[in-house]
């Protein structure tokens, strides 16, 4: 058996942990739990089937879900369904959504009260909402828990920030978002 130059030994050792150093930093990291952290951007659309056909293309976004009907049940324990037509698109290997929402552009209402808004995953929402009173978050929406036709159920609020810019906090309960 042949023996290697002892220089050269501790070369290729300290070559080979570099490589190990190098390798592992690309490794994903232990997921942390976050919350709260940024979710979703919600934007209205006039035509969900043209808009998931140019992110699609343009950006290489996946459609995630589509989503036909919220089941909304407000403060008084009372569920409503509403029709919509929704879709939840994200970058693959990535979580965060950007929720498109038709609303057509023969609206003379303009958009609904909720449409256009920045969601905001949180653990604890009644933790969450108290923290955003005290930071002085206006015009709270009481809680609500949202259920979509493919099989979400999330608990949320909204909120006003200081330029008027509409916040959502949302706890999911269960399923993905």
């Amino acid at each position: 058996m042949q023996v290697l130059p002892r220089n050269f030994r501790l070369t290729a050792l300290g070559a080979f942990a570099t490589i190990i150093i190098a390798v592992s930093a690309f490794a994903p990291a232990k997921e942390a739990p976050l919350s709260p952290r940024f979710n979703h951007v919600m934007l209205a659309v006039s035509n969900l089937d043209s808009s998931i056909t140019f992110y699609t293309a343009a950006f290489d976004l996946e459609v995630a879900q589509r989503i036909t009907e919220l089941t909304v049940t407000g403060a008084n324990g009372t569920p409503g369904a509403r029709p919509v037509k929704m879709a939840l698109l994200k970058f693959p290997g990535q979580e965060f959504v950007l929720e498109l929402a038709e609303r057509p552009a023969s609206t003379s209402a303009g958009p609904a009260p909720y449409y256009q808004h920045l969601g905001v995953d949180v653990r604890d929402i009644a933790a969450a909402a108290e923290r955003v009173r005290k930071a002085g978050g206006r015009d709270p929406s009481p809680v609500q828990t949202v259920g979509t036709s493919s099989g979400t159920v999330a608990r949320n609020m909204f909120f006003r920030g200081p330029s008027g810019e509409l916040v959502e906090l949302m706890q999911v309960v269960s399923g993905e978002f």
